[in-house]
């Protein structure tokens, strides 16, 4: 009896007990989750216990935590050294899968931080005593996973931003303005439009914003605005190439750049600004990759190329490469070099903000109201702000909105660009912190705006800057530790947004679209248009178009999006007047007027 208790204690132990007990529980919950999830109760709701039976799912728990110890045992005998990875790699994903399909039904920021800090029992557990940094994956492998993983991204991500476009959810400002100035682009040469300030002007008079020429190709070959939706996602995507270069030249195995590079696509900040159709910040991830990789290869061809190609996105870049600039000469004593970008970089930034304050409507320094004292009106008054009351600058970070914010981009990287002993690298936090938090524009701090894509790459960098410095075992937790965290973000944030495309393929919803589109048909490519927001991109292949809630313009003809109740236009003003007649108009759908007094421009 006594060896028989001696050999059962041998066999049964405690952390296996746990662990198949854990694996168990999570299954028979993700399960459960998923048959209530049809009654539309979610995890969230305390009625989802109403349609729970605990003695049953107790006994079942258990059942399944012992027929996992015997299959667990039985193939144990075979295969020692197998079965231990697969009893890992079987909690970690069960876990995963059951977070993840919470993530699904609670868009709560803190939730998921929650959520986390539970995945990281798993993910300790299934690396433990291992070091990421040793294990190899095939070249082919490796290649085929980011090529695989590019192509997901784009599609999912490509898609919904199509749909959005095709299912008229995308207002001018700025998907309207931009495909304009394409249609302007591809005809004349020019960035000019006429819905971004009520007037012909180029696009170059509010930002200096070159880059946009590298994406004329694809738009001359199809002139869509689908086609600028798809190639933001293209050029978001692109980025991998340089940072999959990046990890390599920071001495990151296969394994651990696949998990970073699979990390940066399902970061919410990639994919978030995309929520707002497409805009010049696109091309920072891609360019700001591209220097830190010829940074760190210190290689001066590729620095000056890709300076020249960050400040080419607007002007605002001059303070990005400015703060990188800072960063060489503190944190790389590349004091020579450093100094260049730095010098340029302000340089250009002064230039580039002159040009538009003479050419165009000036810079949009109202952005930074709350840091500029009146009666200064200018960027320089923003120091003088920091420098005289750094008080008052935790005032304007440290809000609810704005820590937030600061949760949805972080939060995903496991705040690790903080974890640093080295100060020279906190000069990266700048434009995160000037851009995002200073600023009391609610835009900035929003991750579903384009003006995350530069900061959060910074803030990715300093994530593998930071974590690659860590011991073995925190760097083998801490790097998958950070895709499960992207991946819990993502679910949350970004793919219950995504499922919001599904409405588009509804019956009702298509007839909807047919009459819009049928209506817009009956206006001529060549005639002046007023149109409300939603139009704008469709109408946007004219050489006059003018958003109705902004333009005091007259034009040949008048596009009304009546499927939303407002009091900015009433159809009946149009209907019920002489000067204006009837093209085409399907009550709570769309009216189309022709001013038949209208003599031109």
């Amino acid at each position: 009896m006594r060896d028989f208790i001696i050999k059962v204690k041998n066999i049964i132990t405690l952390e296996h007990c746990v662990i198949r007990f854990i694996m168990a529980w999570c299954f028979v919950s993700l399960c459960q989750t998923i048959l209530i999830d049809s009654k539309k109760v979610y995890v969230s709701d305390l009625n989802y216990l109403r349609y729970t039976n605990f003695p049953f799912m107790m006994v079942v728990v258990l059942v399944l935590a012992m027929a996992l110890y015997a299959i667990f045992y039985v193939f144990g005998k075979l295969c020692p050294k197998g079965i231990m990875w697969t009893e890992r790699l079987m909690l970690l994903i069960v876990t995963l899968i059951y977070s993840l399909v919470c993530a699904s039904q609670v868009d709560n920021v803190f939730f998921i931080c929650g959520m986390i800090a539970l995945m990281t029992f798993s993910v300790t557990y299934c690396f433990k005593d291992t070091d990421t940094s040793t294990i190899s994956i095939p070249h082919k492998l490796y290649i085929g996973i980011m090529i695989v993983s590019a192509i997901i991204f784009t599609v999912v991500i490509g898609t919904y931003m199509v749909v959005r476009y095709l299912s008229y959810s995308s207002p001018n400002f700025d998907m309207g303005l931009f495909s304009q100035m394409f249609h302007y682009m591809r005809t004349t040469g020019t960035m000019n439009t006429t819905s971004e300030r009520d007037h012909l002007m180029s696009h170059m008079c509010v930002h200096i914003a070159p880059d946009f020429y590298l994406l004329l190709p694809f738009y001359a070959i199809y002139p869509s605005p689908a086609t600028l939706e798809l190639m933001q996602v293209v050029v978001l995507v692109l980025a991998v190439i340089p940072l999959s270069f990046l990890c390599r030249e920071k001495k990151l195995s296969r394994f651990e750049t696949v998990l970073i590079v699979v990390s940066y696509l399902l970061y919410p900040v990639t994919s978030g600004g995309c929520f707002y159709d497409i805009h010049e910040n696109m091309f920072y991830p891609l360019f700001i990759f591209t220097f830190l990789l010829f940074m760190e290869k210190n290689n001066n061809v590729g620095m000056i190329i890709s300076t020249l190609l960050v400040w080419g996105v607007k002007e605002d870049s001059g303070v990005f490469m400015a703060f990188i600039a800072l960063y060489m000469i503190f944190g790389k004593k590349m004091y020579k070099k450093g100094t260049a970008v730095l010098v340029s970089s302000l340089v250009y930034f002064f230039v580039a903000c002159k040009l538009i304050e003479i050419n165009g409507a000036g810079v949009v320094s109202y952005r930074f109201n709350n840091m500029i004292l009146e009666g200064d009106g200018n960027f320089l008054s923003i120091i003088k702000t920091v420098f005289s009351n750094p008080a008052y600058v935790m005032t304007q970070i440290f809000q609810e909105s704005k820590i937030k914010y600061i949760v949805q981009t972080m939060g995903p990287l496991l705040f690790m660009p903080l974890f640093s002993k080295k100060w020279q690298r906190f000069i990266l936090l700048g434009p995160y912190i000037l851009f995002n938090l200073v600023s009391s524009d609610v835009y900035f701090s929003n991750i579903f705006f384009q003006y995350s894509f530069g900061p959060g790459a910074i803030l990715l960098y300093m994530t593998i800057l930071n974590v690659s410095d860590m011991n073995v075992k925190t760097r083998s937790a801490v790097f998958p530790m950070i895709l499960v965290s992207c991946s819990l973000f993502f679910t949350s944030l970004i793919f219950v947004r995504v499922e919001g495309m599904c409405g588009y393929f509804n019956k009702e919803n298509r007839e909807t679209y047919a009459v819009l589109n049928e209506g817009l048909s009956k206006i001529p490519d060549d005639a002046s248009v007023i149109a409300t927001t939603f139009l704008c991109p469709k109408l946007s292949k004219r050489e006059y178009l003018y958003e109705l809630y902004y333009t005091d313009k007259q034009a040949e003809y008048v596009a009304l999006d009546l499927r939303f109740s407002t009091t900015e236009y009433n159809p009946e003003t149009y209907l019920e007047d002489d000067r204006y007649e009837t093209v085409y108009y399907v009550e709570d759908k769309i009216g189309v007027f022709r001013d038949k007094y209208y003599t031109g421009e």
